[in-house]
């Protein structure tokens, strides 16, 4: 057959929207008037700017775009690919309603074959982040900023074509010497009649044929057949983080020799397997794992980033040495785990069923992962099945992603639902296995409640590395470290509780955190090894010494500031909402050496088509973290081409310039731009009428504990448990981690069995490391000392300290 030209038609259209704030339906109509709209491009967030502040937009935004639909597209079938919504979108064109998808971090796809025409036709989106008791996640410690936020897209193909995602790629019995190769492909024919598909599928390595395998069949109308294709591959270039070798697939669909669809996907050749005595093997080798968990948003954009940004991320995680991202706590954008496969790093895809501790409330900041109304569990459930179905379809041709996990410490559940919490568990890990049988569902913070034992593989977050010591099932550290910080930080890891060692039974382990991310829960989100700028902060240093053997830069210190430098880490970028260069400026003495000194310094765009997330200017200020040891950074796209220069000026110093080049598009020619400002309103956290208590399943650390009696007995609400220290040495300890500065009216000690409290001694602290004390007070009648006076700008750990013979504690209790 005669090679032709792909005819399958794909292209971003992230160019050239108009946004507003509120539920506008008129919006829909081709002739209503958005003159007073901002002019704004895709990925896009209600919170731009957003700089890590607690509270945010919640409610509204619509979008309207021209879209141009070319006469020989009239009659084939036409759709928009939408890569991120968060998260109630409802698509129209030219007036029509065309489709309805729930779910803030899955992709999704619209059909608008039957409702466009040649030439100009208007798409409308209309989109809320309301919060939905019904829908995961009902809540979390991120922030929930609306927007279309990733990449959205265009698909033109003929009526017969491989379906969205269609193809699946896996490999068994892999060894250097051959894999076997299995390749599932879905056709769906949308003609009229029956036809007679023959579907060649092509795989290449580094443009060179491998193979090709060739299969005929009868797809009657309105159909999706489903051809599975074998073949043997000998000597592959396996993936690996040291080697990420990656397979093209090319997938060619014909009727009666004519060629309707060309299809590429893009895949690799490895084999995974968790031991519960053995730990992790990756292509048949024991491989010992370190990585670390990544939020997916930026300063300024907020969620709304560009691939260059997602590649920049996964860079810097890679370059300190380590191997291996949890994507916490919901489905990246696919671009993620296809730059993990590009860059060579494991990957961890988490679905979104989520909780946070707290009063039960309505809104974000509920307590409940799982939905305490009757009404509400059979649309929740559905959601989180939805969503896990499409984070698997999206993403499971992708070799760096080890495990599907179910959740995030769905414990955070009211005890009343606890139950159907686990069944669901349950039934998602029945379905991961049904969808994907390759890879092995994990539960991510499972250390209370019994959750650890649902899945293939068990995350253990925050004391669950302590408490599970070589359990009888693969596990895995999904989180620890939580150390609050801003740039430079100290010089040392986030270890805690023994996780430096490793076990050979022990999967891996991941540190909380990447980076620095937006939170509605206080300061949890300064728990980065990098900032929210994405500027390392010197415990990445240690990491990048430990593990890779490269010392860190000398530390800078005060001197006399002379200017400012202004560099940038790409001086040439797309404008198609996918790229963006990241601006570094720093403060320097005469010699060109970085000094610490704290500067208000300005960023300006003084030609061409750049913006920052604040428009066409930018002030940092050590005040709010942006400008710190002598360093600022911020990212700049453009969505017009063009040269852009930008200045960057400071009280007293000389100023700095530099020039970036925007390819492609549309030419700057000084239009007007109707820029976006900040939100009209924001949400923030609602105040609670009675007490309840914050302390309950929160991790909690010890000096030792006797077998039976761990340390989390103390916030697990169940009356018949105790801590016990693990021998009668003196200075033993308990401390609870509240994983965040928080405040509490009062603080509640129970004593296990003793008429009077023992003698002890009482502190908080702030970090962990400094602490101060404490008075409490005997409850009448009662084992309990009382604390009446906490902080009142908050603490995030308690500490009971008993200087000579230590006893048992059956509770510690913190009530707002």
């Amino acid at each position: 057959m005669a090679a032709v030209l792909p005819i399958r038609h794909q292209a971003l259209i992230n160019n050239d929207w108009t946004f507003m704030y509120g539920d506008i339906i008129d919006g829909k109509e081709v002739l209503f008037d958005d003159s007073n709209w901002y002019d704004i491009g895709i990925p896009h967030s209600f919170g731009i700017p957003y700089f890590m502040e607690n509270e945010f937009y919640v409610g509204y935004g619509c979008y309207r775009k021209h879209l141009t639909i070319q006469p020989g597209w009239i009659g084939k079938r036409i759709s928009l690919d939408f890569q991120g919504a968060f998260q109630d979108a409802d698509i129209y064109v030219n007036g029509k309603w065309a489709g309805n998808h729930k779910g803030g971090y899955t992709a999704f796809h619209i059909d608008i074959s039957e409702l466009v025409h040649e030439g100009d036709n208007l798409l409308f989106v209309r989109l809320n982040n309301l919060w939905n008791p019904r829908l995961a996640p009902r809540a979390g410690e991120h922030v929930f900023n609306g927007g279309i936020y990733r990449d959205v897209s265009l698909i033109v193909t003929e009526s017969v074509h491989v379906d969205w995602y269609g193809t699946f790629v896996t490999t068994s019995e892999v060894s250097t010497e051959s894999a076997s190769l299995k390749i599932e492909t879905e056709i769906v024919n949308e003609e009229g009649t029956t036809v007679d598909c023959l579907l060649v599928s092509v795989v290449e390595f580094e443009g060179t044929s491998i193979c090709e395998m060739r299969s005929r069949q009868s797809i009657e109308s309105g159909q999706c057949f489903e051809f599975s294709q074998q073949q043997l591959l000998f000597e592959p270039k396996l993936w690996h983080p040291d080697s990420p070798n990656l397979y093209r697939l090319k997938s060619y669909v014909y009727v009666n020799d004519a060629l309707q669809d060309e299809y590429e996907t893009s895949f690799g050749v490895r084999s995974i397997l968790f031991d519960a005595k053995e730990g992790f093997f990756l292509n048949g080798e024991h491989y010992d794992i370190i990585g670390a968990n990544v939020h997916q948003d930026h300063a300024g954009w907020g969620d709304a980033v560009t691939r260059a940004g997602i590649s920049r991320d996964i860079k810097l995680i890679k370059d300190c040495g380590m191997n291996f991202i949890r994507g916490s706590h919901y489905p990246h954008h696919t671009y993620f785990s296809a730059e993990c496969d590009k860059q060579g790093l494991l990957f961890w895809s988490e679905l979104c069923f989520w909780g946070i501790g707290g009063a039960n409330t309505e809104g974000y900041w509920a307590s409940s992962a799982y939905p305490v109304r009757n009404e509400d569990k059979e649309e929740f459930e559905a959601s989180c099945m939805r969503a896990l179905q499409e984070m698997i379809r999206t993403n499971r041709n992708h070799p760096s992603i080890i495990t599907w996990s179910m959740s995030n410490e769905p414990f955070f559940s009211d005890e009343e639902v606890m139950d159907e919490a686990r069944a669901l568990i349950v039934r998602l890990v029945e379905e991961s296995h049904r969808l994907d049988p390759s890879r092995p569902a994990s539960v991510g913070g499972a250390q209370r409640q019994g959750f650890d034992v649902l899945g293939d593989v068990a995350g253990y977050n925050g004391d669950g590395a302590a408490l599970y010591q070589d359990p009888e099932f693969p596990s895995f550290v999904s989180e620890y470290g939580s150390v609050i910080g801003v740039r430079p930080g100290e010089y040392a890891p986030g270890y805690t509780d023994g996780v430096e060692a490793n076990p050979k039974w022990r999967s891996g382990k991941a540190l909380w955190c990447g980076f620095h991310h937006g939170s509605i829960a206080s300061n949890m989100g300064y728990m980065g090894m990098i900032d929210y700028y994405r500027l390392p902060l010197n415990s990445w240093y240690w990491y990048r010494n430990e593990l890779l053997g490269i010392e860190p830069p000398p530390l800078a210190f005060e001197g006399l500031a002379y200017a400012l430098k202004l560099t940038a880490d790409k001086h040439a970028i797309l404008t198609d909402g996918t790229d963006d260069t990241h601006l570094i400026v720093e403060v320097v003495d005469r010699e060109g050496n970085r000094i610490s000194n704290t500067l208000q310094v300005e960023l300006e765009i003084v030609q061409g088509g750049g913006l920052f997330p604040t428009g066409k200017s930018m002030r940092f200020s050590p005040d709010n973290n942006s400008f710190l040891d002598g360093m600022g950074a911020i990212e700049m796209r453009s969505y017009f081409a063009g040269t852009i220069k930008i200045q960057a000026k400071a009280e007293g110093v000389h100023s700095a310039e530099i020039s970036i080049e925007a390819v492609g598009g549309e030419l700057w020619k000084g239009q007007s731009i109707r820029l976006q400002p900040a939100a009209p309103s924001v949400l923030k956290a609602p105040t609670h009428g009675s007490s309840y208590n914050i302390a309950r399943s929160r991790p909690v650390f010890c000096s030792s504990f006797a077998e039976g009696y761990p340390a989390m007995s103390v916030t697990d609400d169940l009356a018949d448990t105790c801590w016990k220290p693990g021998n009668e040495a003196e200075g033993q300890w308990i401390m609870i981690d509240l994983e965040g500065l928080k405040k509490a009216e009062q603080a509640a000690i129970t004593f296990e069995e003793a008429d009077t409290p023992p003698y002890y001694e009482l502190f908080y602290s702030l970090d962990g490391k400094i602490f101060f004390p404490l008075e409490g007070n005997k409850k009448e009648g009662t084992n309990t000392v009382v604390v009446d006076e906490l902080p009142s700008g908050g603490l995030r750990y308690l500490k009971v300290s008993f200087p000579t013979a230590p006893v048992a504690v059956n509770k510690i209790e913190m009530h707002t």
